[in-house]
Parts: C-alpha cells; structure tokens; sequence
C-alpha cells in the first residue's frame, strides 16, 4: 500500500499505465481534475471519495484560502479567488456512485441533524442519543455587548478565551478543543487574547501551551484558532464559534460574511459546523431574529439565520422548534422510514409497556432515523424496542437494512430488541417478562438477545 499525494506520484511512481490493482481518491472535493489524471492514468481501478457539499478547489490553494472579503456585502462573485470543478464534481455525474450513510462523529445527534437536514437531504443516518437526561450539546452565550470594529468583536473573543479557560478547570476526560471564526482577524485578535491571559495567569499558561502541543499516535489533536476557510479535515471535542458580526456604532448589523456570501459558500458553513464529536459553544451578538437575509441571493447567510435559530432552540431545550426548524429545511428525500410500522401495534405495546410500570419514550431522535420505542432507567435509556410492520415482513431489502442498522447502534451503544407482531399477540405477558430480562441483562453488561 502506498500513501502518496497526486504530486509525489507524478514524481516518484513510473509513468506506467494499470501500474496500481487500485487508486483512491481521498478528499477529492478539493482536488483539481488536473492533478488526479496522472495517477488514474497508473491505475486499473479508482476510487474517488468526497463530499460536494464541502469545499471546492479554488484557484489559489485547494480551498485554503487565508485572506477576508467582508469589506462589503457583494455576493457577486470573486474572480480571483473563484472554485473550480473538483475530481469529485466531475466523476459523480459520469460514473456510478454510493452515499456513506452511516455518521460517525457525533456523539450527540443535536451536534450533526442541521447539516444532515440542510444538505443531505436527511439521509445520514444519526443514531438517538442514548443519554436522555444530558446537557444541551449546543450552548449559546448571547453577548450584549459586542461591537463589530475593524471586521472584529473583542467581547466575544474575551468570551470565548473564558470558555477555553473554564474548560481546561473543569473537563472530565480531557476533551480537545478547536475555536473557529468567520475571519481571519476575529481569529488573530482571540489568539492575541490567548496570549494575554497566559502572560497574567500562570496556571492558564500552563493548560494553554500544553495543549497546543497535543498528540495522540502521532496525530495533531492541539487546541486550534483556525477561520472558517482552513477547518476541513479536522475534528475535536469541544468546538467553539465565534460569530463574530454584530452591530456597528450606527447601530446597524453588518451583514458583510465573507465567503459566505459568496455562491457556494454555504458548503464552508456545512464544514464548520460538523467538526464537533461531543459540544459546541455558539458565542454570539445578536439574536437570529435581528439577521434580515431575505433580501440576499445567496444560501450561505440564510442557512446561518436558521442555523442560529437551531442553536438558540437546542441549547434552550426547545424541542418543539428544534424539530420545526429541521422540518423546514428543503428537499429531504423520501425515504423508507425503519419506524414504518403498524402505528395500532406500536401504541398497543406503549401502553402496556407503561401500566407495567415501564418508562418508555416514543420515537427517540430529532432526525429521519427514530427508535420506535425506548425504555429509560436512571436518566438513560436502555433499551430500543423496533416494532414490525406489514412493510418489514414483505420488503427483504428493509430486512437486509435494519441488520445494518442494528449493528450501527450497537455500535453507538444502544441494545436493540426486534420485538415481532407476531409473538406479541400470541403473548403479551411473555415479551413483557423477556423486555424485563434483557433490560436486567443489559444493566449488568451480560446482554443477550
């Protein structure tokens, strides 16, 4: 196996034709076609992963783009920066393609279903959260006192500082942090910030040069101040937004986002907010309802109004806005819903489940990918009950699926119970008895179904 970027293979590998059995593409949204053709050309087979609704090459650096176009609310385009087609954009309408359903990252559904309803479509499937009885995975710290002066907002640069000070006194199992601005000079200031308070605060400084310094295997997992523009590819715990825009000293909120306005700039949004596996911070100056982006052609600055309105519900509790706010955004496929199910029959054993004394939830997660039934203990819950239908008994592709699904939230920690139509009506006192049993075994870590 060789592990090469398209450069080093044109330097170092024979130009010879069906060289490799294989070549895959990895990231190649921001691979220029250009650059690939010289290793498809040595290759018998290729594979080509990405993600389009992430960042483009542009034409200078590949999507690492370090300079600011907020001086102005221009949404027109910006030549010398502009994003080219990627070997992505080009093989996915010539060639046959799969989606990687399955999301991994997030340990919280809150942390991933925005992105998951505003640009797929609501087809990654996003296990519930096991844990019920959590804080909210998104905070928002709405500042009053933030001003927008020279394209930055040193109130909440100061907060997020704190944010980072408070985590290192306070974390439990040494999450990693990343900080990501709008622009590069919010992200300059709050690393200058950074510095300060480690020249006054010894124990800070400490914490703070430590973990700039992390790595785990080999890999960088360092505390980050990074602009929205150089955040692809990473991930961390802990991640925390600076917005950054707020109202001038005319009192008038600025609505110069860079490239986000720009068209496709919606898709640097997408990255940034998909970075976060445990939390996120939202310090913010307004509130969505003061963002008029009505009158604005572009999708970046409207998916940030709603995303922020998504944020201040979450981070509330509001679930009710929360599921509105996702069942707004456009476009969600159909799709087959693995909770398709006999509603008569699920409600019958929800009502039995409860008389004997069982604390059950019905359709446990925000999203697209709900449990039917789960039971909660102690603020968890521990057990999710897949109700049969008409549709699963006669669709083996659902069949072939719900084993996939199964493994999936095994895999994220659920235990799962098939609990068949059939074996209810014959005896609704024995799955009751069984339900029991798996619950005491699954609480003692001995579980068998």
């Amino acid at each position: 196996i060789w592990l090469l970027t398209p450069d080093v293979v044109s330097e170092i590998i024979p130009m010879q034709p069906g060289l490799f059995d294989l070549v895959i593409f990895d990231e190649a949204s921001q691979m220029f076609v250009e650059k690939g053709i010289p290793s498809i050309m040595r290759a018998k087979k290729v594979i080509i992963a990405g993600d389009h609704k992430q960042l483009r090459p542009s034409k200078l650096g590949a999507g690492r783009i370090g300079m600011d176009e907020d001086d102005a609310e221009d949404e027109g385009d910006i030549p010398i920066y502009e994003e080219a087609n990627s070997l992505l954009d080009v093989a996915r309408f010539k060639y046959p393609n799969v989606m990687l359903n399955y999301h991994y990252r997030s340990k919280y559904e809150e942390l991933i279903s925005f992105s998951n309803h505003a640009f797929y479509k609501g087809r990654l499937y996003v296990s519930p959260n096991i844990d019920k009885d959590i804080e909210p995975p998104i905070t928002v710290h709405k500042l009053n006192n933030g001003k927008w002066v020279d394209r930055s907002n040193r109130a909440e640069a100061e907060k997020v500082v704190d944010i980072i000070d408070e985590i290192f006194r306070t974390r439990k199992e040494n999450e990693t942090i990343g900080v990501i601005t709008f622009n590069s000079s919010q992200m300059d200031l709050i690393d200058s910030l950074l510095e300060n308070r480690c020249a006054s605060d010894p124990q800070f400084a400490e914490y703070y040069y430590s973990e700039i310094k992390r790595k785990e295997n080999g890999e960088d997992i360092g505390l980050f101040v990074k602009n929205i523009e150089n955040v692809q590819g990473d991930e961390r715990d802990i991640i925390i937004f600076s917005i950054g825009y707020a109202k001038a000293d005319n009192g008038r909120l600025v609505r110069n986002f860079g490239w986000l306005n720009q068209s496709g700039g919606e898709n640097r949004l997408n990255v940034a907010i998909s970075r976060a596996k445990k939390k996120i911070h939202i310090v913010t100056s307004f509130e969505p309802s003061e963002l008029n982006v009505d009158d604005m052609k572009n999708e970046g600055p409207k998916l940030l109004k709603q995303y922020l309105r998504y944020c201040f519900a979450v981070s509330s509790g509001d679930e009710g806005s929360v599921r509105n706010i996702l069942g707004s955004m456009n476009d969600v496929d159909d799709q087959v819903s693995y909770a398709d199910v006999d509603d008569a029959f699920t409600e019958k054993v929800y009502n039995e489940l409860t008389k004997h004394g069982f604390d059950v939830e019905r359709n446990v997660g925000i999203g697209g990918y709900c449990i039917d039934l789960a039971i909660r203990k102690n603020g968890k819950f521990v057990l999710g009950l897949e109700c049969d239908g008409k549709l699963y008994h006669s669709n083996m592709n659902i069949r072939e699926r719900d084993y996939h699904r199964r493994k999936y939230l095994e895999s994220r920690g659920w235990h799962i119970y098939r609990l068949w139509s059939s074996s209810w009506w014959k005896s609704p006192e024995a799955e009751i008895q069984r339900i029991s049993r798996i619950i005491d075994d699954s609480m003692s870590s001995t579980v068998s179904i």
